[in-house]
C-alpha cells in the first residue's frame, strides 16, 4: 500500500527566499516580499525574515483554472481529467477545503465558524488581538516524501535581502530528488465555462450571493457572505479534545482498504491508499467516525479533518471509488479558529520533529493525495493548498506559511512555533476583503458558539500586532 509520505506531485522543493513564485503553463509569475535589513537569514536552504503574530495574504487573482479529475481507473492505476474555471474573490480557496495536521503536534480545540446575521446563540464579545506565546515545528504534509506544495526546479526567484534585488532559478528538488522529477506540473489555459466545486457548474462563486438552504458546509441563511457587517459569526463545527467531543467533525487519515477498513487501496502506489476513519491516535485506521484523543498527534502521522457530511452523489464532484468520501467547508467568508502546540519530539529522520497544519482543496484527499501518478490530482494544476504553521526542517522553532495555487506566494515572515504550550490561531478567509488572514489570538479568546462580528473583524485588521504583522500581496496572473 502506498505510504502517505509520498506526495502526489513526486517532488519536494524547499521554500526559498522572502518571495512568491508562480510557474504557470511556460509563464513565470513572481511576487517579491522585502526582508526588513539585517533580518534576512537562510537556514536548510530556505529563507526567513522577522517573526510575526499575523500574517494576510491578500491580491487574489480571482479567475483561473485546473484540471480537475473525472475519472481513476484502478485497473490502470491512470486518471482522465477536465479544465475547470473558478470565479470568485478568494477562488479557488472558497471551494470545499480539508484541514491537516500532521505531528508532534497537540490540537486540543478546532472550531469553524460562517457569518450569520440574525444568530441567536451564546456569543463572544471578547476581542483578542495580542499574542500568546508559542512555539513552532513543521506541520505541513504529513506523510509526503515530496511535496506538491513546493517550488519547482527551473521556477525564477527573486527576493530583497539587505536591500538589494536578487534573483535566481530554482536548482533544489528537495533530499533525494533530482530536477528531471521535480519539475512542476503546468496550470491549465483559461477555459471560458465557469463552474464551482460543488459539483454545480450553473453557479459561479460570488461575495455576494446568499445562500437559500442551511448547510453546515457553507455559509448559513441569512450569512453575510461579505464577511462584514453588524451580523453574528455561527459556530458550524466544534472539536474539544480535554471534553473528548466533536461536533460537525469527521477525523479521517490515509489507511483506506486495510485490515478490511473502510476505504481502498485500488490503483495501488499510483493513487495511493485513500480516506479511512483514524482511530483515536491516528496511527490506524477505524471501523467507523471516531473522535481525536486527548494526546499529541505523533511525528509523521497525519489527520485529516473534514465535515461530518457524506458526499452523496456528484455533490463532492468526482470523488476515489470505494473511499471514504465526506464534504470540506466552502465559501468566500470561513474561519477557522484552532488551539493547538507542537512540542518538540527530538525525532530525527523523515518528517521528524516538523509538524505542520495547512488546508487543501478537499478534491485532493477525496482523489489521491499521496500518489505517485500527478495526473490524478488537481493539486499539480493549482486547485489549491495553503500552508499554514509549517515547521520546514528538523527541530527548528520556526513557522512559514505559504499559498500554492495560481499565483503561488509565501512570506518568508514566520510565526514562532508553539513548543511549550499551547496558542490560539485564527485563519480567516475574507471575501469582501479579498484577503486570507493567519493570526495569533490571545489566549483567553473563547470558541463560543457565535462569535460578534468585530471580534472577527479584529482578526482581519492588517498592521497592529506592534509591528509584527505582516501583508503579502500575491501576483497577478
Amino acid at each position: 500500500i502506498q505510504s502517505a509520505k509520498a506526495r502526489i506531485s513526486g517532488t519536494m522543493h524547499k521554500i526559498i527566499p522572502a518571495i512568491a513564485i508562480a510557474a504557470i503553463h511556460g509563464a513565470v509569475s513572481v511576487t517579491a516580499q522585502a526582508c526588513a535589513a539585517g533580518t534576512a537569514q537562510q537556514i536548510g536552504g530556505n529563507w526567513y525574515c522577522s517573526e510575526v503574530k499575523a500574517i494576510t495574504y491578500s491580491n487574489f487573482p480571482g479567475t483561473g483554472s485546473y484540471n480537475k479529475i473525472t475519472n481513476m481507473d484502478a485497473n490502470t492505476g491512470q486518471c482522465t481529467s477536465e479544465k475547470q474555471a473558478y470565479r470568485g474573490s478568494l477562488a479557488p480557496m472558497s471551494e470545499e477545503l480539508s484541514m491537516h495536521f500532521r505531528g508532534p503536534t497537540f490540537l486540543k480545540q478546532l472550531a469553524v465558524y460562517y457569518p450569520q446575521s440574525d444568530a441567536k446563540v451564546k456569543r463572544s464579545d471578547h476581542v483578542h488581538a495580542h499574542a500568546h506565546r508559542h512555539g513552532q515545528q513543521h506541520a505541513h504534509h504529513p506523510k509526503r516524501d515530496h511535496a506538491p506544495g513546493r517550488r519547482a526546479v527551473g521556477d525564477m526567484v527573486v527576493a530583497t535581502i539587505d536591500g538589494q534585488v536578487v534573483s535566481w532559478a530554482n536548482e533544489y528538488a528537495g533530499p533525494g530528488a533530482s530536477p528531471n522529477t521535480a519539475a512542476a506540473q503546468p496550470l491549465p489555459e483559461p477555459q471560458t465555462t465557469l463552474a464551482t466545486s460543488f459539483g454545480s457548474p450553473s453557479q459561479i462563486p460570488s461575495t455576494t450571493s446568499t445562500p437559500t438552504s442551511p448547510d453546515p458546509i457553507n455559509p448559513l441563511p441569512h450569512a453575510d457572505s461579505s464577511g462584514g457587517g453588524s451580523g453574528q459569526w455561527a459556530r458550524q463545527a466544534y472539536f474539544n479534545a480535554e471534553a473528548g467531543s466533536s461536533n460537525g467533525f469527521t477525523f479521517l487519515n490515509h489507511f483506506g482498504g486495510t485490515l478490511g477498513k473502510p476505504g481502498t487501496a485500488d490503483g495501488g502506489p499510483a493513487f495511493g491508499a485513500s480516506l479511512s476513519y483514524a482511530s483515536p491516535d491516528g496511527r490506524s485506521a477505524a471501523a467507523s467516525p471516531q473522535t481525536l484523543g486527548n494526546k499529541m498527534i505523533d511525528d509523521d502521522v497525519e489527520i485529516i479533518v473534514l465535515s461530518d457530511k457524506t458526499c452523496e452523489g456528484d455533490s463532492c464532484g468526482y470523488t476515489r471509488p470505494g473511499g471514504v468520501a465526506y464534504h470540506g467547508f466552502g465559501g468566500d467568508s470561513k474561519l477557522f479558529m484552532m488551539e493547538f502546540s507542537m512540542p518538540r519530539s527530538g525525532k530525527t529522520g523523515f518528517n521528524g520533529d516538523m509538524p505542520a497544519i495547512w488546508l487543501l482543496n478537499a478534491q485532493i484527499p477525496l482523489t489521491s493525495q499521496y500518489g505517485t501518478n500527478p495526473k490524478c490530482s488537481c493539486w499539480t494544476s493549482g486547485c489549491g493548498e495553503f500552508d499554514l504553521f509549517e515547521v520546514l526542517d528538523t527541530g527548528n522553532f520556526r513557522c512559514k506559511s505559504t499559498l500554492h495555487m495560481a499565483p503561488a506566494g509565501g512570506s518568508s515572515d514566520y510565526f514562532r512555533r508553539p513548543d511549550t504550550s499551547t496558542i490560539k490561531a485564527a485563519v480567516l478567509f475574507h471575501g469582501a476583503n479579498q484577503a486570507a488572514h493567519i493570526k495569533i489570538l490571545d489566549n483567553g479568546q473563547n470558541f463560543d458558539e457565535s462569535l460578534a462580528a468585530d471580534v472577527v473583524e479584529a482578526m482581519a485588521q492588517e498592521g497592529g500586532h506592534g509591528g509584527q504583522s505582516s501583508v503579502f500581496r500575491l501576483a497577478d496572473v
